[in-house]
């Protein structure tokens, strides 16, 4: 008994010990996890069954092979114990919080060098995790984690950088390998982290031209290898999607797509963020420049021309491969690079000597994406209260015809779409990244997520969904009579054939 409590007394120890240690990384991960969290709160109460989260709850599938993310379908099994997935939320968008927080602790640590953050650091990494981007991300209940991962897999190489050679190009293949078995859009983060600190460096006179360009070289070396291997052994040989390419531009037209897609990204940023958002976005991107040029050892005019260089470099960085892609992924949350390059900027300004303005352009953009959050969270709920309220209508309307009373197998279209809640619909117009992010769930649209809940969680007998591959007649082009016409929606129908328009 005393040789026990003995041993138990110095585990206690060694642990406080440990804990001591680390303290200054532990600290900051839990305070900027509670920022996280606290932020997505509104998400994780609308309990939303985001797009695919439906299909996985109802059967319980991965479904991630296809576009070679391997890391992703095995760590699955170890978050959910098992093979078949149940829905376990919000744990797995807890995971993912915790995460993105370790990893802005981490690139803190690699862009300034303090183990201790500010209060003005953990303005600077808002963007990193309640982007509107990222919120997009942490929507899902089943793939936040990986692309979680993703994001720390870039980063954490860099904490590497002035280990030998080989562990750190060792480190960065890891990396590179966890984020393309994870999430592919973090392919811009590793690449931008590098340059940054190659600027510091040589705008600072840290480091020697030689030692950045070898630091440089390295770099790339073990980015592209890692790259390299998993494009020619692990990507999954003729994979297909209809929604994103995974086959690179050919060479005779890589410029002219890199250049299109560059300004699709910028349009569309442009259309998402408030002109608030935009003025604070520029604010810290002048603020950049002014860090750069006012704390320069170099000449400040070269000092002035090359942080603007870094900056279009850094922003084309930002998207990582998806700009060299034929059909990129231009949805949210393939774009959430851009908040990530935002809050390394942020980072670096916030960590710089006086400079308040720029300091309080971090904080206040913080804090618009914290109150974005909320109201995205808010917009999730009502909108599915309201897509439940239609799905419902139909079902009850369709209980009362006697054509579905037929045990033969009925084939059910549905046109038209609901719309989004008054609540939604009532929104300014500079609210208009909601309607990317928030999806319709009910509707005749090509999406087939729109339908999904519909045709599958209510049990729905005898019922066939005349959609996509299934379609056998398009039933919009029979002249079928109305059975019921309400103030929502009309159904029409005729022996086995029942079409549904929703208004």
């Amino acid at each position: 008994m005393l040789y026990m409590t003995k041993l138990l007394t110095e585990k206690i120890t060694e642990w406080k010990e440990i804990i001591k240690r680390y303290r200054f990384v532990i600290k900051p991960c839990l305070t900027l996890t509670i920022l996280y969290t606290v932020s997505i709160s509104a998400i994780l109460r609308a309990n939303f069954n985001y797009k695919d989260d439906m299909d996985r709850i109802m059967r319980g599938r991965k479904g991630w092979l296809n576009f070679g993310r391997y890391f992703t379908e095995f760590f699955s099994s170890v978050i959910h114990g098992d093979s078949y997935l149940t829905d376990i939320s919000p744990l797995p968008q807890l995971l993912a919080v915790l995460l993105i927080a370790i990893s802005g602790v981490a690139a803190v640590y690699i862009i300034t060098g303090k183990k201790k953050l500010t209060v003005w650091s953990f303005a600077a990494l808002m963007p990193l995790g309640i982007s509107p981007y990222f919120l997009q991300c942490l929507s899902y209940k089943y793939d936040a984690p990986y692309m979680a991962i993703s994001v720390l897999a870039s980063i954490i190489p860099l904490m590497f950088y002035k280990r030998q050679k080989l562990v750190y190009i060792a480190a960065i293949i890891l990396g590179t390998l966890i984020m393309c078995t994870t999430y592919q859009v973090s392919s811009g983060i590793f690449p931008m982290l590098v340059v940054l600190l190659c600027v510091k460096w040589w705008n600072h006179k840290e480091e020697g031209i030689r030692q950045i360009v070898e630091f440089a070289a390295v770099s790339a070396i073990g980015y592209l290898t890692g790259l390299g291997i998993y494009k020619i052994f692990l990507f999954p040989k003729g994979s297909t999607s209809d929604y994103v390419s995974v086959s690179v531009a050919s060479l005779d037209k890589l410029l002219p797509t890199i250049v299109s897609n560059l300004y699709r990204y910028c349009s569309l940023i442009k259309n998402d963020f408030k002109i608030s958002w935009l003025l604070l976005v520029l604010a810290i991107l002048l603020s950049f420049l002014f860090v750069m040029v006012r704390d320069s050892a170099r000449n400040k005019i070269i000092a002035l021309f090359v942080g603007s260089l870094t900056l279009c470099l850094l922003l084309i960085l930002s998207f990582g491969v998806y700009l060299a892609l034929e059909k990129p992924l231009f949805t949210p949350r393939g774009m959430y690079g851009f908040t990530v390059l935002l809050a390394f900027l942020a980072i670096f300004v916030c960590n710089t000597h006086r400079l308040y303005s720029g300091k309080l352009a971090c904080l206040a953009l913080g804090w618009c994406l914290c109150v974005f959050s909320f109201t995205y969270g808010n917009a999730l709920e009502v909108q599915k209260e309201y897509a439940d309220f239609r799905m419902e209508l139909v079902i009850a309307d369709l209980n009362d015809l006697e054509i579905m009373q037929s045990q033969e197998e009925i084939i059910l279209q549905i046109e038209g779409k609901i719309g989004y809640a008054p609540a939604i619909d009532n929104m300014p117009d500079n609210h208009r990244i909601i309607y990317s992010l928030v999806p319709m769930v009910f509707g005749g649209t090509g999406n087939i997520w729109d339908q999904y809940k519909f045709f599958r969680a209510y049990k729905l007998k005898n019922v066939k969904q005349n959609f996509g591959s299934d379609v056998t007649v398009d039933l919009t082009e029979c002249k079928l009579p109305i059975l019921k016409d309400t103030m929502y929606h009309t159904i029409k129908g005729k022996n086995n054939k029942v079409l549904i328009e929703l208004k």
